[in-house]
């Protein structure tokens, strides 16, 4: 089975990626089982590895982050933290946008989500299909 990389760009002072950590940790577990690697790129040169260790630390991520030192976020044309890509092993995104519906406008957000595209995203793929929506629309803070 083809291995998938999830990579999710976040900013350790953007409200919204610290609500989605509790999500993220979750599909996380999740696919502890399967051939998926969770990763948690940082955008920006204002951010600093002690700034990744605390965002950690304070949100319980046991999943990889690391600074985007390679400029991933410019090559794949990501906006916004939150803002994920499902990538295959040669590197083609089979999947962009967000999490989830939680938030659906900046600064609102629902009690729990109605949509879970990252996930069902996920299980299209290890099952062999595409993704029934291989874009949605991001929500958080923008890159800069």
């Amino acid at each position: 089975m083809m291995p998938w990389r999830v990579v999710v760009f976040l900013a350790p002072l953007c409200p919204i990626c610290q609500d989605y950590t509790a999500f993220l940790n979750a599909l996380n577990e999740a696919w502890s089982d399967q051939p998926v690697e969770l990763v948690g790129l940082f955008p920006g040169e204002e951010v600093t590895e002690g700034d990744i260790a605390a965002f950690a630390e304070r949100y319980h991520v046991t999943w990889a982050m690391a600074l985007d030192v390679n400029g991933m976020a410019d090559s794949l044309g990501a906006a916004w933290t939150p803002e994920v890509f499902v990538l295959d092993a040669d590197g083609a995104v089979h999947y962009r946008g967000r999490v989830n519906d939680f938030y659906y406008a900046l600064g609102k957000h629902r009690a729990k989500p109605k949509t879970h595209d990252l996930r069902d995203a996920v299980a299209a793929l290890l099952d062999g299909r595409a993704p029934r929506d291989s874009t949605t629309q991001a929500i958080g803070c923008p890159i800069p």
